[in-house]
């Protein structure tokens, strides 16, 4: 090989860059180092004995630390975080009232469980009312509810199918189970605002006297978060019978909840609801209750 083609093949391999060592590790990330003088390092720590560290600092260099000078040293864990689990939940309890065939104080129980997904949703819900007055029992009233929303089209809508078993002793019916399936809609999506509307159809079944009616639903939630600690809560949803358009029932509720300072998942809600139904042959046709307790967030 002459003398000009060694130096245009040097010249063209100046330009190839390195091949890097894929067994090569990255670096350790740095260390943060509180002395005992109260400064802060961040540096790697390359070794440590009984009595120091030697560390690199991007500044200092390789600087050796007597242990009798250091506060702490807080290393970054290297091992990848799991994913977030679906699932989360919540526990209440408070102290309500209701004005419906008595007017009393009583005690509400509720709980729920929520599995999150990338395209669908799964909400376990139950609350308990149960009240007595001069040992006589005057209000009992049990609430499940399963509900299950699976999204489509860029996630603004979602198809849904609900399942509620609701009993109450001072009612008619006494007990009820119903199912309906739709559609909904998210109409705002904002960082402090939600808006859901949702139509869809159903059938409801009561017992003693048994009956089993079809029926529509229309209803609305909304949420609006107030700051990263307060919240209020509104939901509206009205069921037409659809063989007798004259009958008809809706349920109505609103809560505001106020996460407590300085304790995680630690809650204070407060909020009213009512029920009503247009037909009944005993009980009460409006069902007005409200509460305020402590809500624990999971």
């Amino acid at each position: 090989m002459n003398v000009a083609a060694a130096l245009l093949l040097g010249m063209s391999l100046q330009d190839v860059p390195p091949i890097e060592d894929p067994s090569a590790s990255a670096p350790p990330p740095p260390a943060k180092i509180t002395l005992s003088t109260g400064e802060v390092l961040e540096a790697v720590v390359i070794e440590e004995t009984p009595g120091s560290y030697r560390v690199q600092h991007p500044v200092l260099g390789e600087v050796v630390l007597e242990r009798s000078d250091v506060a702490s040293v807080e290393t970054p864990s290297l091992e990848p975080e799991g994913p977030a689990s679906p699932w989360s939940g919540s526990l209440s309890f408070a102290i309500a009232g209701y004005d419906n065939v008595n007017s009393n104080v009583e005690l509400r129980i509720g709980g729920e469980l929520k599995r999150t997904t990338a395209d669908d949703e799964l909400t376990l819900a139950a609350r308990y009312f149960f009240g007595v007055q001069n040992a006589v029992t005057q209000n009992n009233n049990f609430l499940a509810t399963i509900d299950y929303k699976r999204d489509f089209m860029n996630k603004r809508w979602f198809a849904f199918g609900t399942g509620q078993f609701q009993y109450d002793e001072f009612q008619s019916w006494e007990q009820r189970v119903s199912g309906w399936g739709g559609v909904g809609h998210r109409v705002i999506q904002e960082a402090d605002l939600d808006l859901t509307v949702r139509l869809g159809f159903g059938v409801s079944y009561e017992f003693g006297p048994s009956r089993t009616f079809p029926e529509a639903l229309a209803g609305f939630d909304l949420e609006w978060r107030q700051s990263a600690n307060n919240k209020l809560v509104v939901g509206f949803t009205i069921f037409p019978d659809v063989g007798d358009i004259q009958e008809f029932r809706f349920t109505t509720a609103a809560k505001w909840v106020m996460k407590i300072d300085g304790v995680e998942g630690l809650a204070f809600e407060a909020g009213v609801s009512d029920e009503y139904q247009s037909q009944i042959t005993s009980g009460t046709r409006n069902d007005f209750r409200y509460f305020a307790g402590l809500r624990y967030e999971f």
